[in-house]
């Protein structure tokens, strides 16, 4: 093989080799193509320098696999020469232009540490021996790429390098690059030994390709016709119109076929001058578009949505403030905080007309009226009311729309809204904000962050509109049940306002003037006077319904209501008074739900209460602790969190370090007994770290045997060395120490600034402590005292021989 003997290496028919994606290389054609793979760039370098510009390529299987195996590779491909290499602007990557030589199958496979080698061998073409069949092959082949050629536009050079073709071999070889092939059809024609089978199937490509080009044409010329028939449809339809306009049968105004008059109506309308110019061209091109056409359709819509959008009309602010306060007091008990908001606002308003609107957002437990609220407010400053449920929401576009080019593409909620209400200055409620979720459609909280921007949501641009709209008038009022759910560049942009759980003489009162009146009216029994003492209110509020709303006491209200209505149908005669007192409360109840909980002095050994707060208000937490023989370890149980098992770490750690303080039954208790930490009610998530002291405290009394007063309820992070830190949601938790009976609770030191914020009933039924130390807490909780009687050198030898304890907890 004249070509091996001009290589100058040592070992003959071993080249690198470079593996190609989605391309077959045939002898006799030169091509130019990039490599990009790192061993792919040094074996083309190893070729250049030590095979005399002598190259194996040979095609993956599979184009995506990053380092092919033998297996990954055909075992049929061509000796090549690299005619030149070519640097490119990525440094990564070299532009390779090489020359095929012959075929060969690979034999062997060498993967070195920087690149593959191909141990190889020439395929040899087995000739035919019946020569008149090669010759009218070949005449065949010839004449039907002549047929091809004319169709696929091949150079007239190709065609007469064919026609004077003396080897069969490079016949084929040349035909090969200007045929369309699967890359498994090439590999056939490439690794095919017998000439006439190799005539034969090139033959077969030829046709096929021949039938694939016949085919577009015919497709190409149904088409042309096609679209014929629709300029035919538009001249017809513009002379149908003509007609209709002298017999007067045409309507001009729906379709603003007068430029002008459409100009005049955007004027009317207010819309900005770069929305206008974008309108303008898009009637300009309906006029033009043939009305059957499906595109006029979707334009007529986008413009359609622009006519019905409101620009300029706007609700005008009340300026009477006392009417709006007392619209306010109507409809609401109590929320000062955000009633003074609303009437600082409309202050403000009446000094600044351009005022921005502002972007409230409050956030408290289910059921205490916030989506009313902003009904309310709507109400007391006289604007439009509109509303979207963001929860559940996970599709950005639920916010910004659809772009026009989607089939059935709309606006997204917050201009189908604006829409709907017809004023551009209305109270926008984005109702349970923190429910939305995020997915592979993107993430509708960072859509938001341009709503909620008073610097940005003037500039709003949706995108179906594609062009900027003002919400800058409009007062968005956001509603959570937490923070936790809401990021934290959205929580930024928002004025947070906290409203936190009723108080028993709270929800007295909404019953009394709110609830009572509304159900009456729903169950049809206005005119019947419906006597229930508040007594009974407070009945059912404590043994019918266990909640920081009021939702639960409405739905019982609405039960009684319900009863009585039955009772008026079923005796069919009127009466004027039914009366609900403690003796028929269960038939118009049924029994008590919650049960007052019997109040003993001590509490069960181990045992501690601790408070906890969550989205749905506050709640008692208990918590309890047993010892039982084992190494040391630590149990905890109760669906925790990591902040809440590292708090009881913590405290834990607390009560080792100061062991020789405590008058603790079992010397050895770290070595000799495992300690089982429980929160009932496991199927309810916990975490935080507030309930550190109350852990702490039922350690201590597993370990001394002495038993928590059963009165007292108390809340507080705890840190290594005993000192307690603040808490957050104070009245939730205040709340729940009084639904459960408790007379004291212990509250960090930091948290006295916030008893200022109780109502004065919650102060009255509540003796609060307020501790720095854990040490502190002891003396209030422990009936009895629970440290050793030692003196000072007693005390001094404890505390050397407990500093060699090892502080490990193993959970």
């Amino acid at each position: 093989m004249k070509i091996l003997r001009e290589v100058s290496f040592d070992k003959k028919n071993i080249l690198p080799l470079i593996p190609l994606r989605e391309m077959v290389i045939f002898p006799g054609t030169y091509r130019n193509f990039y490599v990009g793979r790192e061993e792919s760039i040094i074996a083309v370098n190893t070729a250049n320098s030590d095979y005399n510009k002598l190259i194996f390529l040979s095609t993956q299987k599979k184009s995506n696999i990053e380092n092919p195996t033998k297996d990954d590779i055909y075992p049929t491909g061509v000796v090549a020469k690299i005619i030149e290499v070519k640097p490119t602007n990525d440094k990564r990557v070299i532009k390779l232009l090489i020359e095929g030589l012959f075929r060969a199958n690979i034999e062997d496979f060498k993967e070195d540490e920087k690149f593959k080698k191909a141990t190889f061998s020439e395929i040899t073409v087995e000739e035919t021996e019946d020569l008149a069949a090669k010759d009218a092959l070949i005449n065949l082949i010839i004449k039907e790429f002549k047929r091809f050629s004319v169709l696929s536009k091949v150079p007239n050079d190709a065609i007469k390098v064919i026609s004077e073709a003396k080897d069969e071999e490079n016949l084929v070889n040349y035909i090969m690059q200007y045929l369309k092939a699967s890359i498994d059809k090439q590999i056939e024609i490439l690794k095919e030994e017998s000439l006439e089978r190799r005539l034969k199937l090139i033959a077969e490509l030829i046709y096929s390709n021949l039938e694939n080009i016949q085919l577009e044409k015919k497709i190409t010329q149904q088409v042309r016709k096609k679209m014929e028939k629709s300029q035919k449809e538009f001249f017809l339809n513009e002379q149908m119109k003509e007609i209709q306009k002298e017999l007067g049968t045409l309507n001009d105004e729906s379709d603003f076929s007068d430029i002008k008059d459409f100009e005049k109506k955007l004027d009317d309308k207010g819309i900005p001058e770069s929305t206008k110019e974008k309108l303008i061209k898009e009637q300009k091109r309906l006029i033009k578009m043939s009305p059957m056409s499906p595109e006029a359709s979707i334009i007529r819509n986008y413009i359609d949505w622009f006519m019905e959008l409101p620009w300029a009309e706007k609700s005008r602010d009340a300026d009477d403030l006392a009417h709006a306060k007392q619209i306010l007091d109507e409809e609401h008990y109590a929320l000062r905080k955000v009633k003074n908001r609303i009437l600082e606002f409309l202050a403000v308003r009446q000094l600044n007309p351009q005022t921005k609107g502002p972007i409230l957002c409050f956030v408290g437990p289910p059921g205490i009226g916030k989506t009313s609220l902003a009904r309310s407010v709507a109400h007391a400053i006289g604007r439009e009311f509109v509303r979207i449920s963001l929860g559940g929401v996970r599709d950005e576009a639920e916010i910004r729309g659809h772009r026009r080019t989607y089939l059935g593409a709309l606006p997204g909620k917050i201009i189908q809204s604006m829409r709907k209400v017809k004023s551009c200055n209305p109270v926008f409620l984005l109702d349970e904000i923190d429910k939305m979720s995020s997915d592979f459609r993107g993430d509708p909280s960072s859509a938001l962050l341009e709503v909620l921007d008073p610097e940005q949501n003037c500039q709003f641009t949706d995108h179906y509109l594609e062009v900027p709209y003002n919400l800058s008038e409009v007062m968005f009022i956001a509603t959570a049940n937490s923070y936790q759910g809401i990021p934290y560049p959205l929580l930024d942009r928002m004025e947070t306002i906290y409203l936190s759980s009723y108080t028993e003489q709270e929800k007295l009162n909404i019953a009394r003037n709110f609830l009572i009146p509304k159900e009456k009216k729903e169950n049809g029994i206005e005119d019947i006077e419906l006597q229930i003492d508040n007594a009974i209110i407070i009945e059912v509020i404590r043994s019918y319904t266990m909640e920081s709303g009021v939702r639960g006491l409405q739905r019982q209200i609405a039960s009684i209501c319900r009863k009585a209505a039955r009772q008026i149908v079923l005796k069919k005669e009127k009466k004027d008074k039914i009366i609900v007192t403690q003796k028929n409360l269960t038939k118009f109840l049924g029994r008590k739900k919650y049960i007052k909980p019997s109040l003993h002095k001590l509490l069960d050994v181990g045992v501690s209460h601790g408070l906890a707060w969550s989205e749905l208000g506050g709640s008692l937490l208990p918590i309890e602790i047993v010892l039982y023989p084992g190494s040391g370890k630590i149990s905890l149980t109760g669906k925790l969190g990591e902040v809440m098992k590292e708090s009881a770490q913590a405290a834990f750690s607390y009560i080792r370090a100061n062991a020789f303080k405590f008058d603790i039954k079992w010397e050895n208790f770290y070595k000799e007994f495992d300690v089982h930490i429980h929160f009932p009610e496991g199927a309810i998530p916990k975490d935080g770290p507030s309930g550190g002291i109350a852990i702490t405290c039922g350690i201590l009394s597993a370990l001394t045997q002495i038993p928590i007063k059963s009165s007292i309820a108390m809340t507080g992070e705890i840190t290594l060395t005993g000192r307690i830190l603040p808490i957050g949601g104070l009245k939730e938790k205040t709340l729940a120490a009084i639904r459960h009976n408790k007379k004291e609770i212990i509250l960090p030191f930091e948290n006295k600034k916030d008893i200022e914020d109780l109502p004065q009933t919650v102060k009255k039924k509540l003796i609060f402590h307020f501790i720095q130390k854990a040490e502190e807490a002891f003396s209030l909780v422990f009936e009895k005292s629970i440290y050793k009687d030692m003196d000072e050198n007693q005390l001094a030898n404890l505390k050397n021989r407990d500093s060699d304890i090892s502080p490990n907890v193993v959970f």
